[in-house]
């Protein structure tokens, strides 16, 4: 096999929720690039298949929008058995969706009744994915389960990275989020352990800081001194780690949490 082969995905079957917009449309671009048939799950419909005509036009495969509320489980199911049904099986499952705590508070401290949704629907909807997904793929004996984590679930709030942007520092400290991401990671391998008797491999993504045109420029000049490449995420570094997780290129990588951060947490 040439070596560029292993990572093509032509007839491979993709899902992907929280695939619309930011790290996920990168990502959703890279499965449609390589050749895969992608489902592109989301609660906002109407935009999802905006994005999804868009994908459409890069590859060979129509990308077909499924709702889906991370919320309910009812809707998780019906995701799932949406693609199993029409293709048979789930190559890739890529998991960028989550939900942003409602109700009072910000800062350090959070509205309980908003955090426990939050961490129960971010937390508790990921693994009812996940084990979804995963019997699916225990069945045809292959697949690849890709989460995104975070260099949040890394390390803590720098705190400089918010000089001269006091309005950014109170969304800062988000103890679903940070709770969430880093308990990712350690499911991961947790995961890994389990469904690796049964072909199936489990791997985090843990990216950092995203640039885009709601960046404000103070607070990307302060995250860029924190990086070793000096600067943002921008739309294409997360192309390249998904793909390679997603294809035969990682076949003999499971159970790891890859930070895509231009070296924030290397030191």
């Amino acid at each position: 096999m040439n070596t560029l082969d292993m990572f093509s995905l032509k007839g491979k079957v993709a899902l992907i929720t929280g695939g619309r917009t930011m790290y996920g449309k990168g990502c959703s671009i890279a499965l449609v690039d390589a050749g895969a048939k992608l489902y592109l799950a989301s609660h906002s419909v109407d935009a999802a298949r905006k994005t999804a005509k868009e994908l459409s036009s890069r590859g060979s495969e129509e990308v077909e929008v499924i709702e889906f509320h991370q919320e309910d489980p009812k809707s998780i199911k019906n995701m799932v058995d949406y693609v199993v049904e029409k293709e048979g099986r789930i190559d890739i499952f890529v998991n960028c969706s989550r939900v942003i705590p409602r109700g009072e508070g910000r800062g350090w401290f959070q509205d309980e009744g908003a955090l426990e949704w939050s961490v129960r629907v971010n937390s508790a909807g990921m693994l009812y994915m996940n084990m979804l997904v995963g019997e699916q793929m225990i069945r045809q004996r292959s697949g690849s389960i890709i989460n995104f984590g975070s260099m949040m679930g890394l390390v803590g709030v720098e705190k400089h990275n918010y000089d001269g942007e006091p309005a950014m520092a109170e969304g800062a400290h988000s103890h679903d989020y940070a709770l969430n991401k880093s308990g990712i990671i350690a499911w991961t391998r947790h995961a890994a352990s389990y469904y690796g008797r049964y072909g199936v491999r489990v791997n985090t993504l843990c990216p950092g800081g995203l640039a885009s045109d709601r960046t404000p420029a103070r607070f990307s000049k302060n995250y860029g001194k924190h990086t070793q490449l000096g600067r943002l995420a921008n739309e294409y570094d997360i192309r390249g780690p998904l793909l390679f997780l997603a294809s035969d290129a990682s076949a003999y990588i499971t159970g790891v949490s890859i930070p895509v951060d231009g070296g924030y947490t290397c030191i």
